[in-house]
């Protein structure tokens, strides 16, 4: 066997002058094409951080979201909108928000209604460039929401997508070779789609036992084979449960070549070229070309024939952690072997986590400090997330999908990876050779050598969605397109007005605005000419492209006559609202949930009438004093404590609300917040705080809208986040008897380190007693990424 030793740099270079030749077809071809499809595409990855890896109804689902850009994973400025959607187990739209996107963050979360049933939830996250990349690159994760009455937690897990037990084979380097001893590795699932274990034999077909099998992890394992001339091969499988059944394996190639790849070295790469026979008579001395991809970086060599083995050394150095791309081309330049493995490098942030005690009482203060460092030891700048919970109220860790989990593995493979976070919180030889199994049984690419070849990847020619958009097109009254016509965007909550000529089709396209979602604005035409005659026709995409649900659980419908609808000269106009997915089943903005409100009433407790009448008689420990609401502990008798303060009124989000004339039918729920649970408002909320959802409609399908001169709109507009709620015991509020059974103890989305590597920040525990657990996630300006968990004891 001969063995070529070389460091592979990026630009194509094998270290022995025979082994690397100028500019050759493949150089020419696969490499160039392979680079330009690179250069040519913005490459985004979303990752959300959660607060926890799983949630009861009626619980708030907080989260971070982080969008790279390439394969590099710095911070991406190309995108400055992020979808993020909530679907059901059945995968309908529950519900979906936009959130602004600077320099690669936002952060943002979902409100679980207490009524929602139990079951496997998905939240998903991607950008426009994303989207347009295919719905394999979005960002999605499983949700496992338990009953909130049972308390019950679910573990996730993939939806049933088998009748029965199925097993698949995968020959290392994609095929086998008559004459060529090959790995196979193997992966079976139950009916659940979750790894089952498996044994079983490989016979020929003269009956005899060539190899036997059995799965190591998740049902995956792998075997070797040796397939010889006018063989063939089956095996005979035995499932843990019992279900036999017989298997063809892929037939042998008569004349080929095989591409295996051991990964066992911590410095290098050993890559094994091995040809058969018939395949080394026919092409000895010709060269085959090795291109190694890695992200973006793309290097390849050519190799002489000159033996039947050839072996080639690469170097780990030249690369960062993550998946490694391997593909042999014949001397026809054509790709006839893949192989994907992943390298890990000491290239990750390292984050130092620290408290000020290593054991805590419940309820009593917690203060953390970070540290971070990249690989060279330096002191880093970043962007961080955290979370801290009661880990006795969690899954088993390796279920979870990390940072590093989705941006270095995830994103490189298809299929659902059982227990991600397995493959980086248990570093050892053992966990390296499942993660190489894994490779051979999942692995993925953004593309496909022989459609990249033939140039059937059309050119990409998406841009970033760098902010949000309102569009639509003129025509008069027979549907012809108006050219140049003036069109004013006038937004109904103040703001300068903004206007535009329509290009030569109508069309009229106004980008890159920042509002809230609830704004609203009147497109209206101003051309002299066509002022009583343009129609106006306003585009509300669907962004997601698929038709939305109404939120099924316990929403009520909208009344149409209670919509106060604005007006131009006396006239009401008809408000077209965009293309929301889902109905908004929580615009209160109250941080707390429901669940924890010291009264809720829902519309039907409410019965008919004027709403502030109804509220007087039902509201607990409230009185409704001369048109203002107050909380009885600042009442004796009928007179006001002289320091007694109104009760924070709040509808739809919008504080101070005046609630004359509102009817109960306007209503869907009321909730009461008293003393702590008052408190996340600060001083507003002092004096208790009267939190009310109205009705809202269920909105309209997707499509057109249009009007004549003037068209009122509610296009979505970003939502704004919740700030997570965190009780502060201090001496007064240490006993308070109203028990804390927090799971998320503290959640912090965004947590900058100085120019020293450095934050802090602190928090209170709740009653909960064990293993607290604080996770820390994030990525520095260079693009290295870390994660780090932190354990602390509660006694």
């Amino acid at each position: 066997m001969k063995r070529i030793f070389f460091a592979l740099l990026f630009l194509c270079a094998f270290s022995s002058p025979a082994f690397c030749q100028s500019n050759t077809a493949v150089s020419q071809g696969a490499v160039a094409k392979l680079k330009s499809f690179y250069s040519g595409r913005i490459i985004e990855k979303a990752y959300l951080h959660f607060d926890r890896p799983n949630y009861l109804a009626g619980d708030t689902i907080y989260f971070k979201a982080y969008v790279t850009y390439g394969e590099q994973h710095e911070l991406s400025s190309q995108s400055g909108v992020l979808d993020v959607d909530l679907l059901d187990p059945q995968n309908n739209f529950l519900r979906s928000i936009k959130l602004p996107l600077k320099g690669g963050i936002t952060y943002g979360d979902f409100a679980l209604p207490g009524s929602m049933p139990a079951g496997y939830y998905k939240i998903r996250a991607y950008t426009q460039l994303i989207k347009d990349a295919g719905i394999t690159d979005f960002f999605e994760q499983t949700i496992s929401v338990g009953s909130s009455t049972g308390n019950s937690i679910l573990a996730y897990k993939p939806v049933q997508n088998t009748s029965k037990p199925e097993i698949q084979f995968f020959p290392e380097g994609g095929t086998l070779v008559n004459g060529v001893n090959s790995k196979v590795a193997f992966k079976a699932i139950n009916v659940d789609g979750l790894g089952i274990n498996v044994k079983g034999n490989i016979v020929d077909n003269a009956g005899k036992t060539v190899a036997g099998f059995t799965a190591k992890h998740r049902g995956m394992g792998f075997f070797y084979l040796q397939p010889e001339d006018g063989k063939t091969y089956k095996a005979n499988v035995i499932f843990a449960d019992g279900t036999q059944t017989v298997i063809d394996l892929p037939p042998a190639d008569i004349k080929g070549v095989a591409l295996t790849v051991n990964n066992d070295d911590p410095d290098k790469l050993s890559v094994l070229i091995s040809c058969n026979k018939a395949y080394y008579d026919e092409n000895q001395n010709k060269q085959v070309s090795l291109v190694i991809n890695s992200g973006i970086a793309v290097s390849s060599g050519r190799i002489k024939l000159t033996n039947q083995l050839l072996a080639v050394d690469l170097k780990k150095s030249q690369f960062r952690t993550g998946v490694v791309q391997l593909t042999l081309f014949s001397p026809l330049d054509e790709p006839v072997a893949e192989r994907l493995v992943f390298v890990n490098r000491p290239d990750l942030l390292q984050l130092n986590v620290s408290t000020n005690k290593t054991s805590f009482n419940p309820r009593e203060k917690v203060s953390v400090s970070i540290t971070a460092k990249n690989k060279a030891d330096s002191l880093v700048a970043g962007h961080f997330s955290v979370s801290v919970i009661d880990e006795t109220k969690v899954l088993d860790e390796d279920k979870e999908n990390t940072i590093l989990s989705s941006l270095l593995l995830n994103s490189d493979l298809k299929g659902y990876i059982e227990q991600p976070n397995y493959y980086f919180a248990h570093p050892d030889t053992a966990t390296a050779a499942n993660l190489d199994v894994l490779m051979l049984a999942q692995g993925y690419r953004r593309f496909a050598w022989k459609q990249l070849l033939a140039d059937k990847y059309p050119p990409f020619t998406e841009k970033p969605e760098n902010g949000l958009q309102i569009a639509g097109l003129v025509t008069n009254a027979t549907g012809g397109p108006i050219a140049k016509d003036k069109i004013n965007l006038i937004a109904l909550d103040g703001g300068p007005m903004l206007n535009q000529l329509t290009d030569s089709a109508g069309k009229f396209d106004f980008t890159g605005l920042d509002f809230a979602d609830g704004a609203r604005f009147i497109l209206k035409e101003s051309g002299a000419k066509n002022k009583n005659t343009t129609r106006i026709i306003y585009n509300s995409n669907n962004p997601s492209g698929i038709a939305k649900t109404d939120w099924p659980y316990g929403q009520a419908g909208l009344d149409s006559n209670s919509i106060k609808r604005p007006s131009i000269n006396g006239s009401e106009l008809k408000v077209a609202e965009a293309g929301t997915i889902g109905k908004e089943y929580d615009r209160s903005h109250n941080p707390q949930p429901a669940s924890n409100a010291d009264q809720v009433l829902h519309n039907k407790d409410l019965g008919d009438g004027v709403l502030t009448d109804k509220l007087a008689v039902l509201l607990q420990d409230v009185q409704y004093i001369n048109g203002n609401f107050y909380l009885r502990a600042n009442i004796t008798g009928t007179l006001l404590h002289p320091e007694a303060m109104l009760m924070l009124v709040i509808v739809d989000g919008v504080k101070g609300v005046n609630l004359d004339g509102l009817q109960t039918t306007d209503v869907e729920t009321v909730e009461v917040l008293k003393n702590v649970n008052a408190s996340t408002y600060g001083a507003d909320g002092s004096g208790g705080v009267l939190v009310i959802t109205t009705k809202q409609g269920k909105g309209i399908e997707p499509k057109n809208i249009a009007s004549t001169g003037v068209l009122p709109i509610a296009p979505k507009g970003f939502y704004i986040a919740r700030e997570f709620y965190s009780p502060k015991y201090d001496q007064a509020n240490l006993t308070n008897n109203r028990p804390d059974l927090r799971s998320t103890i503290f959640w912090k989305p965004e947590l900058v380190t100085d120019k020293d590597g450095k934050a802090s920040f602190e928090y209170y525990n709740a009653d909960g007693k064990g293993s607290y657990r604080i996770v820390v996630e994030g990525i520095d300006e260079k693009g290295n990424i870390g994660r780090q968990v932190y354990r602390y004891k509660v006694e």
